[in-house]
């Protein structure tokens, strides 16, 4: 272990995973269409079993962000109606969380190819998450803020319509990316050290 951590990748790899954090205030600027370029291409390298690549991307800019504004709007709206919200609550909350989600600089919905074989599904929907970790990490390292959403809005059967998935596609997660404010400080987080959830078999 002395001799790995003495390496310069290691320790630039360590630093990128104990120092990445959910990040949701970004900077206005959209991130560029080649620099997420990039981060997709070191997505794609993660592990994936069969070779099968279920990885599904869909960047969303412009009309699709305010589209999926009103998704999200609709999803607020029917949650506080249903629990009986005054009519002018639903309103003004269904309004902000659409303004919410359409002003978030750059947007990234992943899904993943389901398989009718569970070995096959599970495997996928594993390498799909490892893919969206590199995504992440890489974004990180550039400067670049993420926030990996699997809620409402993201499972929303009307965001694969929105982005004409294929009828075998599901949603592994949806991105907030944007440019980190150097004005805002990281969020502090910590871990249970791994050793309490480890058992050494002999």
């Amino acid at each position: 272990m002395t001799q790995l951590t003495s390496t310069d990748a290691f320790t630039a790899i360590a630093a990128a995973i104990m120092d990445r954090r959910t990040v949701k205030q970004f900077l206005p600027q959209p991130v560029d269409q080649a620099t997420l370029t990039q981060l997709i291409e070191l997505a794609v390298w993660a592990p994936n079993h069969r070779l099968n690549e279920p990885w599904r991307f869909y960047v969303l800019t412009g009309d699709a962000r305010a589209r999926l504004g009103d998704i999200a709007g609709a999803i607020t709206a029917a949650k506080i109606s249903g629990a009986g919200g005054d009519p002018a609550v639903v309103a003004r909350k269904a309004g902000e969380a659409a303004a919410a989600w359409a002003s978030v600089p750059t947007l990234v919905y992943i899904t993943m190819l389901g398989d009718p074989n569970p070995e096959v599904d599970l495997e996928n929907y594993g390498a799909v998450c490892c893919a969206i970790q590199n995504f992440t990490l890489a974004a990180h390292a550039a400067g670049i803020g993420t926030s990996w959403s699997s809620g409402a809005v993201a499972a929303a059967p009307e965001l694969l319509t929105l982005v004409g998935a294929g009828a075998n596609e599901r949603m592994a997660g949806l991105l907030r990316v944007g440019y980190l404010d150097p004005a805002t400080t990281s969020p502090k987080s910590r871990r249970t050290p791994g050793t309490a959830f480890t058992r050494w078999m002999a």
